[in-house]
């Protein structure tokens, strides 16, 4: 009985670890757990007009899931959503992403209340996007936009920031998941001059 004591402590410092070690690792999920697709009501815009990009983001695993909100970053990182266009030639068109890092949440828990939306089983997050041609002054012609849903990176978080995150309703999806529709740029008509 002597040396079961003697052990006991060893044997419990090993599963607590080893329960940490699992909680962390099941704090991210990939982003195969989620589906994304982005879609336009029209395919044909004029050159000189914004298009509306519509997204989903869908829970498609078994259990709850943080998914990330549109626009809302950490400071100094770009948003979890982004999309660009791409010409026939392959080159991109990616708009520059610019904002504020002062007066924002202090703790990983305000900023996931900002930043995250949880997500049961078969639910979904829909938005729109809006995309300037203009700013890239692109020529009437058929282009690919692309789109990207980027998730939370593990090692981005402190530990402290981890054990805060694992008291959380679910996990975060971690990775990226992209999706890619076809447009066509037209030019003005003489009636829209």
């Amino acid at each position: 009985m002597k040396s079961l004591k003697r052990f006991l402590p060893v044997g419990l410092s090993v599963f607590l670890t080893a329960s940490s070690i699992f909680a962390q690792k099941g704090m991210f999920v990939p982003s195969s757990d989620v589906s994304f697709k982005v879609s336009v009501v029209q395919t044909t815009w004029q050159a000189d007009e914004s298009i509306t990009l519509k997204y989903s983001v869908k829970n498609i695993s078994d259990a709850p899931l943080f998914v990330p909100r549109e626009w809302e970053a950490s400071c100094p990182a770009a948003p979890h959503l982004w999309a660009w266009f791409e010409d026939n030639s392959g080159k991109h068109f990616v708009p520059g992403y610019a904002g504020s890092c002062g007066g924002g949440p202090k703790t990983v828990s305000e900023r996931m209340s900002k930043e995250a939306v949880l997500l049961k089983p078969s639910e979904h997050l829909d938005g729109t996007f809006l995309l300037d041609p203009k700013l890239f002054r692109l020529k009437p012609g058929a282009y690919r936009v692309e789109a990207v849903l980027t998730g939370w990176v593990k090692e981005k978080f402190t530990d402290a920031e981890r054990s805060e995150l694992a008291k959380m309703a679910g996990p975060f999806m971690s990775g990226e998941v992209s999706d890619s529709i076809r447009i066509t740029l037209t030019t003005l008509t003489p009636s829209a001059k």
